[in-house]
């Protein structure tokens, strides 16, 4: 490679590496999200089995959660991005989980902006609010076309964030052997 092309791809290379570096914190006029730890199991396993979540209390376990945390930080490991540990600003508990990950969809590649919150603090706008910066990041940072998102037919919640993030419905799946919603938001660039 030349001496003109070496330095864009170089440049290129480190303007990749400083933008997915980028991500491992963010911030919003409420809250913290960073990269997760080891010490989070706690505060995952507190939130993740909270019996108010509306989920079949067999698919949200201990062992779940702690689960769910080693995959997050085998996820940031491997692609230097993922989903947050969040923490409310001033306090600093940690309240959730959000942020973009690497998924299978209908066997598919995707990216998926999830998010996962203490039922605490539900009805705040907490998951709309970071999931925003997750968006902007999956598309500004990470530079991707589109991200997904997905819940059961009945979190009327989950799927009202979506729609306000802008996200759209495109189908019916089914995901961990159960039925689930999909939505697809598309980047301000690839909509045209």
């Amino acid at each position: 490679m030349g001496g003109r092309a070496a330095r864009h791809a170089a440049h290129a290379e480190a303007a990749s590496v400083t933008a997915v570096q980028s991500l491992a914190t963010v911030s919003t006029e409420r809250l913290r999200g960073r990269r997760p730890v080891a010490e989070d199991r706690a505060d995952y396993v507190r939130i993740w089995t909270d019996p108010r979540v509306p989920t079949d209390a067999h698919l949200r376990t201990a062992e779940d959660a702690v689960r769910t945390l080693d995959e997050t930080l085998a996820h940031w490991e491997r692609w230097g991005f993922g989903p947050w540990t969040v923490l409310e600003r001033g306090d600093e508990a940690v309240i959730g989980r959000v942020g973009p990950a690497h998924t299978r969809v209908t066997g598919r590649p995707e990216v998926e902006v999830a998010w996962f919150l203490d039922a605490d603090v539900w009805g705040r706008g907490y998951a709309t609010e970071l999931a925003h910066e997750a968006v902007r990041a999956a598309f500004d940072d990470l530079q991707l076309d589109s991200v997904v998102s997905y819940t059961t037919p009945a979190n009327a919640a989950s799927q009202a964030v979506m729609r306000r993030l802008g996200f759209t419905f495109e189908a019916a799946i089914e995901h961990a052997g159960l039925p689930h919603v999909l939505f697809r938001l598309t980047a301000p660039a690839a909509r045209g």
